[in-house]
């Protein structure tokens, strides 16, 4: 990666982190999963609000590191509206991405791109997936679950 597009890539995650998209409580939510690192004390609470399939609405609380932050509040754009089953599958290709399992992000991830540079430091990992987990966990059948560890 050169350095202008590391540059790049760490202030868009610096603004999503200062000014994360999405932040907040749900009234009533359709599913809530709660997610943390215990590594570095990460914790994430996501919200759903869900209709004939789809992603309405996702809110979620987020204390912790900028990675964090800015991984929920870029996931919140690209998923809300999605159906949940390809909210499922962008899920997934975000992890192969971040793991090194997979070159190339999804389309409708393309904003997420910026936290393609967490492979670079496999202690960052984890930070970047955390709100990626906690959706995962949102859409499974139970869709009230805690996660981590």
């Amino acid at each position: 990666m050169t350095e202008s597009k590391s540059a790049l890539y760490r202030e868009a995650i610096l603004e999503h982190s200062r000014h994360p998209r999405n932040q907040g409580r749900l009234e009533a939510p359709d599913a809530r999963a709660v997610a943390h690192n215990p590594l570095c004390g990460d914790e994430l609470e996501m919200m759903l609000a869900l209709a004939e399939g789809n992603i309405r609405e996702l809110r979620y609380l987020a204390r912790g590191c900028s990675i964090v932050i800015a991984s929920a509040s870029l996931m919140s754009e690209a998923v809300t509206g999605q159906a949940t089953a390809r909210a499922a599958q962008l899920g997934r290709a975000f992890r192969a991405v971040i793991e090194g399992r997979a070159e190339a992000l999804p389309a409708e991830l393309a904003a997420c791109a910026p936290l393609e540079a967490v492979r670079q430091r496999p202690s960052r990992i984890r930070c970047a997936l955390l709100p990626w987990e906690a959706l995962a966990d949102c859409l499974s059948e139970d869709g009230d679950r805690e996660a981590g560890g």
